[in-house]
């Protein structure tokens, strides 16, 4: 009777949902925030946008310098999306401990035809991220958050050949 009380308390300790701050914990507050993303980035609510990240989170955008604080982040996706991109995420992995998580994923832009892109934008791009996530009061946010595009940068153009020194030549009259 006693191993049986035992399985018995064993099974339901496997039934109880995930402690908060474990990775699937994490893995469906995470899997949430990437579902409403695309329809805040598409319809432009930078505010809504900023929420997902932390206080003081890090934002670090290809080919740009960090941007630091969650009012600095709401300003740049306000700045970023007056064209209202259609993005899609995909978390690719996710692992946790506590109250850190970090976030592995893919992304995609499209543009919408005939909007004056973004300087030294595509009309579509896709690449790779990594999000550190921290848990604040039970909330998953974004401490620190970099993507990069797979899409090769311009191959700068070839500098234009020296052109060797004339060489002259003073004649002597003799």
């Amino acid at each position: 009777m006693r191993h049986l009380s035992c399985l018995a308390l064993l099974g339901a300790v496997g039934c109880l949902p995930p402690p908060p701050g474990s990775a699937s914990d994490a893995k469906r507050a995470i899997d949430a925030a990437n579902a409403n993303w695309p329809r805040l980035t598409s319809t432009g609510h930078a505010d809504s946008i900023a929420e997902f990240y932390a206080r003081n989170a890090v934002i670090m955008p290809p080919n740009m310098t960090p941007t630091r604080g969650k009012e600095a982040i709401r300003a740049f996706f306000a700045e970023m999306n007056p064209v209202k991109p259609t993005l899609t995420l995909r978390a690719d992995s996710v692992w946790a401990n506590g109250s850190a998580a970090v976030e592995q994923g893919r992304w995609r832009w499209k543009w919408p035809a005939g909007v004056p892109l973004p300087p030294g934008a595509g009309a579509v791009d896709s690449g790779k991220y990594i999000v550190r996530l921290v848990n604040e009061g039970g909330k998953w946010l974004m401490a620190k958050d970099i993507w990069n595009s797979d899409l090769a940068l311009p191959t700068p153009a070839a500098p234009a050949p020296a052109r060797a020194p004339v060489r002259r030549t003073t004649r002597r009259r003799g």
